[in-house]
């Protein structure tokens, strides 16, 4: 009954809708407050008209606590707020302290334009306005410097940087990852077609008629090689693109593929790096541009890291243009210029070139643009004439870690199936976009292998549910996506093993441990067959079924045969620092002492401890919690002078950064463990 039970939720799952929120895919919003405005009256419409060149999403409000609720609510776009001179001051004291303005303006129905108004001086404010076409003409500047500092850029400490076992990559925050993958993905589709991006375009310009024009002449005139020619343009191209980038808005991204691929392609056959005939082996490119004091701090912090950027990035050879984008500091921003230099004779992924030949800006900026997912090594930072000058340079020498991390993960999402609509979905899915996948995978499942784009459907759900934290429909869609998989290919293909060790998870966590272990063990042995075993899962596969024998069957010689296995995979597999190494010296020390082998337990956690001293990741409680696993040891050995050491050791982070339901049990033990060892000691 209880799989039939199952079966009905699960077969509920198709028929329900998709929920989708409203779409924003630029970056700015202008906002209009005015409460005497009827909100749809003909003046009133044909300023939206007005606006709507500029920016598409502009909203007109009549009442105040509606207007500050939509801007508190927005998630990843920023507004320009503009209100009548008549508005009160208390309005705008609230307005500007909100995370998402970018600016204010006030459009003033007098001749005054001074400030005399207002008693307090207003943050933000970038100006007063006579009539609406000077505050269009002033919006539509900022919006160009706003766009211009809107990069999607990640600082990468690659001494610390997360490798997330199989076990919870799905929670994984690691942009950066995700650009890359995203952009390997998107470069391997091969439709020239632009129907969908055309399409998708209209339905969210329907009520824009300047940007609808625009898209129609897009559909009729574009070709390939004028990719450039239109990204250039002050067009919804432009603005979408950099944004769905720097926020992985996958719906658009999907959308745009088509474009991405031929822009990219174009900057490849414009790269001097393919040109034979250049006279120059180093080329020195600059970009100006104001950033926030807490960005340019984590950057300040981060020299001889990486940087990503994950949009397509404007340089100059002209150090001067950058300069003029550099701008001034002031109390919020800081003023910057990025100073790149690039090796022209160094082989590189990274795709860039000039462009102003093909650019409709012609060649007064001197522009040269770089390809989405450009990764930099971050040099010296220095101050010259009030300007942070940041040195840049191209680098394809990955971290070692970063390189392991994304060789994993393409594993997981199998980026080498034929057709990128595959590993397209489970990304997706694993990035917790969940109905987007389910979308994509229903929207292809006709089209290409039926069997594939099922059982990926299937493992998306899965991860849907148990990220809801329902584990028996999780382990119900696991199991059917392996049953999909195992009726096409043969009972060896390592293709298999990923969708065991789904089952196996799913099975540990619902409690069905034999099956659990079953599971793991098919995935170890099928793994090992692939040409180039993924030597990571292997590990965490048997620290999973170390786990089950030690706490659901008591069997610890077993436990710790897999414990061992596993440490051995780890320690060459992974870095030396990671977190899982010391987790699984815990793993062995408490399976040690079960069989009741102190030394071996200590010589555990000692190990552990080192790993953890060495590591960046470690936290305090990691440490306390291995301390006072430590002084359990000792007095289970009698040996109170190092159970009382070790545990004031632990008493003391836990008073740094108490969690207060810990720090009352550790004061009872030193108290205990005083009173021991003074009996057993009486010259203390």
């Amino acid at each position: 009954m209880a799989s039939d039970s199952i079966k009905t939720r699960a077969a509920d799952v198709y028929k329900k809708p998709l929920k989708y929120e409203r779409q924003y895919v630029e970056n700015f919003i202008i906002v209009w407050l005015d409460l005497v405005c009827e909100t749809n009256n003909d003046v009133t419409k044909t300023i939206k008209e007005k606006l709507q060149v500029i920016t598409n999403d502009v909203e007109i409000f009549d009442d105040s606590n509606a207007c500050i609720d939509y801007i508190t609510n927005l998630k990843n776009e920023h507004v320009l707020f503009v209100v009548p001179n008549s508005i009160n001051q208390c309005i705008l004291t609230i307005v500007q302290d909100l995370c998402a303005v970018s600016a204010l303006y006030i459009l003033c129905s007098s001749e005054a334009t001074n400030n005399e108004k207002w008693s307090e001086p207003i943050r933000k404010l970038n100006g007063l306005f006579n009539n609406i076409n000077e505050l269009i003409k002033q919006i539509q500047s900022d919006i160009r410097r706003f766009e211009h500092e809107l990069i999607g850029s990640e600082n990468i400490d690659t001494s610390n940087i997360s490798f997330p076992s199989s076990r919870n990559f799905n929670k994984q925050e690691c942009s950066f990852m995700y650009s890359q993958l995203l952009k390997d993905i998107f470069l391997k589709f091969q439709d020239n077609s632009t129907s969908e991006l055309v399409e998708y375009c209209r339905t969210i310009y329907a009520d824009n008629p300047f940007q609808l024009a625009m898209i129609n002449e897009f559909e009729c005139d574009y070709q390939e090689n004028k990719a450039i020619w239109w990204y250039t343009r002050d067009s919804f191209l432009y603005k979408m693109i950099n944004k769905a980038l720097r926020i992985q808005h996958v719906e658009t991204l999907y959308n745009m593929r088509t474009f991405i691929r031929h822009l990219h392609q174009q900057l490849i056959q414009l790269s001097p790096i393919n040109d034979k005939t250049r006279s120059i082996s180093i080329l020195h490119l600059y970009r100006g541009q104001r950033m926030s004091i807490g960005e340019f701090e984590k950057l300040k912090n981060n020299e001889g890291g990486l940087l990503s950027v994950s949009n397509f990035l404007s340089t100059s050879v002209s150090l001067e243009v950058a300069l003029v984008y550099a701008g001034e500091s002031d109390n919020e921003t800081i003023a910057t210029v990025f100073e790149l230099r690039l090796n022209l004779d160094d082989k590189t992924n990274s795709s860039f070139a000039c462009i102003e030949q093909f650019s409709q800006f012609g060649e007064d900026e001197h522009e040269w643009l770089f390809s989405m997912g450009t990764v930099f090594r971050i040099g010296d930072i220095e101050l010259l004439n009030n300007i942070w000058h940041i040195h840049l340079t191209l680098t394809n020498d990955q971290d070692e870690t970063i390189e392991k991390l994304t060789i994993h993960m393409s594993r997981i999402i199998q980026i080498q199936r034929p057709n990128p609509v595959v590993p397209l979905c489970r990304l997706f899915a694993r990035m917790g976009k969940y109905h987007k996948a389910i979308e994509l995978c229903q929207k292809n499942v006709k089209s290409i292998n039926e069997w594939e784009m099922e059982a990926t459907l299937n493992d998306t759900l899965a991860l849907m549910h148990a990220d809801e934290e329902d584990e028996d429909l999780a382990l119900h869609y696991h199991q059917q996506a392996l049953d999909i998989v195992a009726e096409h290919v043969d009972t060896n293909d390592p293709l298999l093993a990923s969708y065991h060790n789904n089952v196996a998870i799913s099975c540990s966590v619902v409690g069905q441990d034999e099956r659990a272990i079953e599971h793991y063990q098919m995935a170890i042995n099928l793994e090992l067959k692939a040409p180039q075993p993924d030597y990571t899962n292997i590990a965490y596969s048997y620290d999973s079924m170390g786990c089950i024998l030690h706490y659901c069957f008591e069997k610890y010689d077993e436990a710790i045969n897999c414990y061992e296995r596993a440490l051995q995979l780890m320690l060459v597999h992974l870095p030396s620092t990671h977190p899982d190494i010391f987790s699984l010296y815990n793993s062995m020390a408490n399976t040690y002492e079960k069989q009741n082998k102190m030394d071996n337990a200590l010589d555990a956690l000692y190990k552990s401890l080192d790993v953890q001293h060495k590591s960046l990741e470690c936290r305090p409680h990691d440490l306390a919690q291995t301390y006072r696993h430590i002084a359990e040891i000792y007095e289970k050995q009698k040996k109170f002078k190092e159970a009382f050491e070790w545990l004031n050791k632990c008493h003391e982070i836990e008073v740094s950064c108490p969690p207060p339901e810990d720090l009352h049990l550790d004061n009872i033990n030193l108290d205990t463990l005083f009173d021991k060892f003074f009996r057993s000691d009486n010259t203390l």
